[in-house]
């Protein structure tokens, strides 16, 4: 059973770059801090896209140069120990995981994909695998029971066999191979088996003093690695008759690991340390010192080396331009403050704890001032001749003597901060108070008639000028003279302090601020700002001009200036270098240049800089790596199409660049306008509903745009209360029913006066027929009755008598008649026109004049509630009848009369303790004409009577609104 620990000396990998003999320089670590998911790293490659995939025994990690994305069992790995990983020629990562069945990466899901539900390969699985990538295309997993191979994705063969078969190009032709070890007992053997159509043609035998570990077939050549520090390889391979040519390769140190691809071998030892081989000749090629224990190595498209180690993560090593000086702090603090280079080109720098190093063709040697009971920050060092002069705070010393106190013209002591040379034998120094002269004769100073602020920075530009630049703003001191003239700026919208000056080769005066900006003079006259400018960094710490360039160091690094001026118009290109380029540290504290070589005094060493050093050129891909919509992960596309309620969208993006020069993602919504920065490389977003097209790209540390954009589009669906389908449809049915409202109001308002019109004319046809019936029947009794009469009265007095006493209760009976009709045409608020006033009164006539008792109940509401005519008049005309009924024939002692409104029926209810009547019998037309008119009215008409047990009428009539 093959154990994960001998597991690493079986890997056989790909390497496809050509390293350098350049010695590389470690220019990054990256650990758990920084987002790897382990510091135990086995195994890294790098994509067709630029992404650098490192496996580790906590999962894998994508890597674009700034962010780390991780992945786990969780996101479908088999197992989160992944023990290899390899790109495919299509592009497709694949992942061997210890003792588990293969996985890739699904770009499109996002995660891996496990290869599940095969026989073979589930009994296959069981045993540690070995990855490898095949020449012919896909990968191949093997191990002592068997193979399988993927093309495209999918299981291409397998086969469950103990000899595994390797496919090796013979002149043109393929064959078949499978290794054999053996061993007696004076050494060891590698028996390589060719075969041809299933059947053997000849064999390879490699003899050794060591034990084979593994084999390794390249398609045309095969290494054999030993358990030592021998590598053997076999190429040119010929049959009939059988030839080849054998090298060999002595490791000094035991062999650990190999990674084997293109031209070179990499190897790395028992000890950590990682040798390049070239492939074909075998020659060592380069050798990396590595002291973290190395695991595995990688070198990328561009060159760049890539560590991984047993437990202190992964390492970035490159052969850039720029060098280092970095001495161990238990020699000399390497905080670096100042520097400077003499005529005998030996180099001085000063850090913050009075110590100085020299260095002089390599040989280093150290220096210690004395401070005052607290170390001296050397801030200046200025060579002259054969003298040395170190400024620091408390003093200064020359040759490394002790430090001597600056006395100010009242013989105090003043605190130094800068200095500047003005000839042989007098040095300008700037204190927190003004301006100091140093005699380097006499080594005596002398106070100087300056004003009386911090000096900040110093530049001379003859031997009798001195710029000056304070808290207070710019100053031009000349010695002769002893005078000091402030210089304006003249610049209404600039009120920022200047810290920093220099003075370039075409005489102009570059000054800068801690926000950034940048302000030219010449000839005592500002000509130019550079303000707001996104490539240079705030906290501007020192500058050094040099020809056509403005070099600047920060605590961010260095800014580059190249610049032309011309009539005064400034025209300028910048770039940066950082820890990532090489730089020891990104903090700068000084600059000085010498022989083309720009130096670099940093909180963690010297950079020593090519003058014309220019950053590689790359390009910067923005790409779409992770997406959730509404928090759950959706498949990556570029286009997407969703409900109304998916607005809630997050994008998490990589700026593809593994040397570090990966700035920012900016994005812009709908129109590549208003780009904005990212904070981090996560965009939340919520749409609205519609079509919306986000674009995305790159920025580098020197703010160049990507050339490329990536440009996603989503489309979110409107919901149907928001559509304007559904505002039309709502639009077009409430102007429907508005208008079908106020039709059916006009028609409703027509027809009502119709049907008052109507319900008019027919009351009116109604008391027509009435005035026609019985008043025009009395006139026509009462003109006949008058002619009777008046022929009677000469002949028969007492006839005539009583026919005019007829002709008299004909025509009281008239004017009753004519007054309810009259009343109920025109009802009144007066109270003696209302319902219960007019049955009162008949009923008071009637009654009033016999023996019964009589009570009567009217709502007082009746009068409003019953406006229309014919109900008014026949509920008179009905009650009249009853009443007088009741009092010519009931003989009653007791009457009851009750009018009242229940619910939206009226209830007239007459009542009397009479003889009754047997109601089967005819008794006239009075009952016949109450029940007509009730039923006129479309109400019922009720009657109860018994003999000597009275008589009671109901009646019930629908209200008339």
């Amino acid at each position: 059973m093959i154990n994960k620990a001998l597991f690493i000396l079986l890997l056989c990998l790909n390497l496809f770059v050509t390293v350098q003999a350049q010695l590389p320089v470690k220019l990054n670590q990256f650990t758990t801090n920084e987002g790897l998911p382990s510091n135990h790293v086995y195994d890294i490659v790098e994509d067709h896209k630029g992404f650098l995939w490192i496996a580790t025994d906590n999962g894998v990690s994508r890597f674009d140069g700034k962010y780390f994305q991780n992945f786990s069992a969780k996101n479908g790995l088999p197992s989160n120990d992944v023990l290899q990983i390899q790109c495919d020629d299509d592009g497709t990562i694949w992942v061997n995981s210890y003792v588990q069945p293969p996985a890739y990466f699904d770009d499109v899901k996002g995660c891996f994909i496990t290869i599940k539900n095969h026989k073979y390969l589930n009994i296959l699985s069981k045993t540690l695998f070995v990855l490898h990538k095949l020449k012919s295309g896909g990968v191949k997993f093997y191990n002592r029971n068997g193979a399988v191979t993927f093309k495209n994705k999918k299981i291409a063969s397998y086969t469950y066999n103990p000899i595994i078969e390797n496919k090796l190009l013979v002149k043109d032709k393929e064959v078949s191979s499978f290794c054999a070890i053996s061993n007696d007992k004076h050494a060891f053997y590698s028996r390589t088996y060719l075969l041809s159509k299933n059947k053997l043609v000849d064999s390879i035998l490699i003899r050794s003093p060591l034990v084979f570990s593994t084999s390794f077939f390249n398609y045309t050549e095969f290494f054999q690695f030993t358990t030592g520090n021998k590598v053997y390889k076999v190429s040119d391979i010929g049959l009939n008759p059988l030839r080849y040519k054998l090298d060999s390769l002595i490791v000094p140190e035991k062999i650990f690991w190999y990674k084997l691809s293109g031209a070179y071998l990499i190897i790395t030892s028992s000890t950590g340390n990682v040798y390049f081989y070239n492939k074909n000749s075998l020659k060592l090629a380069n050798k990396l010192t590595y002291k973290a224990n190395a695991n595995c190595a990688y070198v990328d498209q561009f060159k760049n080396i890539w560590i991984g180690t047993l437990d202190k993560g992964l390492a970035y090593y490159s052969t850039n331009e720029i060098k280092k000086i970095i001495t161990p702090e238990d020699y000399i603090k390497p905080n670096f403050l100042s520097l400077s280079i003499n005529d005998k080109n030996e180099l001085f720098a000063g850090n913050y704890y009075g110590q100085v190093l020299k260095i002089k063709n390599g040989q280093k040697q150290k220096f210690e001032i004395v401070g005052n009971n607290y170390p001296a920050w050397i801030r200046k060092i200025i060579n002259i001749k054969n003298k040395t002069v170190l400024i620091s705070d408390m003093g200064y010393s020359i040759n490394f003597g002790k430090s001597k106190i600056a006395l100010t013209y009242k013989n105090m002591s003043a605190s130094l901060k800068t200095a500047t040379l003005l000839n042989d034998s007098t040095i300008i120094l700037g204190t927190i108070s003004g301006l100091l002269e140093l005699n380097l004769k006499t080594q005596k100073t002398r106070s100087l008639n300056s004003e009386y602020n911090r000096a900040l920075s110093l530049v001379k530009t003859d031997n009798n000028t001195i710029y000056n630049l304070g808290s207070k703003g710019l100053y031009r001191y000349n010695l002769n003279a002893n005078t000091s003239t402030f210089i304006p700026l003249n610049l209404p919208n600039f009120n920022e302090k200047l810290s920093v000056l220099i003075k370039a080769n075409d005489n102009t005066l570059w000054a800068s601020s801690p926000n950034g900006s940048l302000v030219i003079f010449k000839n005592d006259k500002v000509i130019s700002v550079i303000k707001d400018e996104a490539s240079l960094p705030e906290n501007i710490t020192c500058m050094l001009a040099n020809g056509n360039k403005i070099w600047i160091g920060s605590k961010k690094g260095i800014s580059i200036l190249a610049y032309n001026i011309n009539r005064n118009q400034i025209h300028y290109k910048i770039s940066n270098i950082s820890k990532t380029d090489g730089l020891s540290s990104n903090t700068v504290n000084d600059l000085i240049a010498k022989n083309d070589t720009v130096y670099a005094a940093t909180e963690n060493g010297i950079s020593i800089i090519p003058a014309a050093y220019q950053n590689p050129k790359f390009e910067i891909s923005p790409e779409l790596t992770d997406v959730k919509i509404n928090q759950e992960s959706k498949p990556i596309a570029k286009n997407y199409t969703l409900e109304s309620n998916q607005n809630n969208i997050t994008l998490q993006f990589a700026g593809i660049e593994l040397s570090g020069h990966f700035k920012a993602i900016q994005y812009a919504v709908n129109s590549k306008n208003g780009w904005s920065n990212l904070d981090g490389n996560t965009l939340n977003i919520q749409l609205n509903s519609g079509n919306h097209t986000i674009f995305i790209r790159a920025v580098d540390i020197n703010n160049q745009i990507s050339r490329q954009t990536l440009k996603l589009v989503f489309f979110i669906k409107t919901p149907f209360y928001r559509a304007l389908w559904f505002w039309t449809t709502i639009a077009i049915i409430i102007t429907a029913a508005t208008f079908w409202w106020f039709n059916q109001m006009r028609l409703q308002k027509q027809k009502t006066i119709f049907e008052q019109k109507l319900a008019l004319e027919l009351q009116r046809k109604k008391i027509t027929a009435d005035l026609h019936d019985d008043i025009g029947a009395t006139l026509s009794s009462l003109q006949l009755n008058s002619a009777i009469a008046n022929q009677l009265i000469s002949t028969d007095t007492k006839q005539a008598k009583k026919i005019l006493h007829k002709i008299e209760d004909q025509s009281k009976n008239l004017a009753d008649k004519i007054g309810d009709i009259i009343w109920s045409m025109k009802p009144g608020k007066d109270e003696f026109m209302t319902i219960g006033s007019r049955i009162k009164n008949f009923a008071n006539d009637i009654l009033g004049a016999t023996n019964i008792n009589y009570k009567i109940s009217v709502d007082t509401g009746i009068n409003k509630t019953v406006q229309d005519i014919t109900t008014r008049k026949n509920l008179v005309l009905i009650t009249k009848e009853a009443v007088n009924n009741i009092a010519k024939y009931s003989c009653a002692t007791e009457v009851l009369i009750s009018l009242k409104i229940i619910g939206k029926q009226i209830h007239l209810k007459i009542e009397d303790n009479g003889n009754g009547f047997n109601i089967c019998e005819d008794k006239g037309n009075g009952l016949a004409n109450m029940r007509k008119r009730t039923e006129e009215l479309n109400g019922t008409f009720t009657m109860h009577s018994e003999i000597k047990n009275g008589t009671s009428i109901l009646i019930s009539i629908p209200v008339i609104p």
